[in-house]
């Protein structure tokens, strides 16, 4: 399957895809309760504490007072409920903040400052050195003459060394003023788990190619949660957006690391 992300184009059917907003949470109000209790007794040795727990209610089994092993087990359960609480809490404060961070993107022909959560696939992305990339992102263009970027992809593949992005042949030669019109279309294979591959066309537009295809690699990508470095700026498109491709950036990690 494949997907056409047309870019910088604002009647473009964004509703196919999702916005950039992240979600780590585990939990929410009306559902914490059932479901931490389900996933504590998922647990075959609380089964038996509890099992035991049910069997002491009754006087003719066992004379034992059936506080003495409630109490207990109630604290204990109280306890790992909190810690789950509290690291849900956590999480959906980085993601709070994740998402309502400001980015600047281009909206009806001008730069406009947006939250990462609201930008859509096909949006034109501008970093600045240092930033954190909030999508995957196609490179359009950069601060160097040689349409190069360098980014850290820590957070990756835990890799601490810079590697080289550059922009498609095709974009070379745009002067940064001119690439907030830019358009075109990029023809990319739905999201997978391979962040080392990306097999794609690129295909711009009048005035600034004649509808020539240009080839596009993983050399010509800044993925998601990667930082630029060294350089001053870089432009680029959204083409994966929302929780899939963090659920497969993460997928990778664990088997890159495992």
């Amino acid at each position: 399957m494949k997907r056409f992300v047309y870019i910088n184009d604002d009647d473009s059917s964004h509703e196919l895809y999702c916005d950039n907003r992240v979600s780590n949470r585990k939990y929410t109000l009306l559902n914490f309760i059932p479901k931490n209790l389900w996933e504590q007794f998922s647990r075959f040795m609380n089964q038996y504490f509890l099992l035991i727990a049910c069997l002491q209610l009754w006087p003719l089994i066992t004379p034992v007072n059936p506080a003495s092993t409630w109490g207990p087990l109630i604290f204990i359960f109280a306890v790992s409920a909190t810690k789950e609480g509290w690291d849900d809490y956590c999480r959906y404060i980085s993601d709070k903040k994740a998402n309502e961070k400001e980015v600047w993107v281009v909206r009806q022909g001008s730069k406009k400052l947006i939250q990462a959560q609201d930008i859509l696939v096909g949006n034109l992305v501008w970093l600045r050195e240092n930033d954190e990339v909030p999508c995957d992102l196609v490179l359009l263009g950069t601060s160097e003459p040689q349409g190069v970027c360098y980014v850290e992809t820590s957070a990756l593949d835990g890799e601490t060394d810079l590697k080289t992005r550059s922009i498609p042949p095709a974009c070379m030669g745009i002067d940064s003023d001119l690439l907030h019109k830019i358009k075109g279309v990029i023809e990319c294979p739905n999201p997978d788990k391979d962040i080392r591959r990306f097999d794609a066309n690129l295909r711009l537009f009048p005035p600034f190619i004649d509808n020539d295809v240009c080839p596009l690699t993983i050399k010509n990508t800044i993925l998601q949660s990667c930082y630029l470095r060294n350089t001053d700026w870089a432009c680029g498109v959204a083409v994966y957006t929302g929780m899939l491709f963090i659920i497969f950036h993460l997928d990778f990690m664990i088997l890159y690391f495992s």
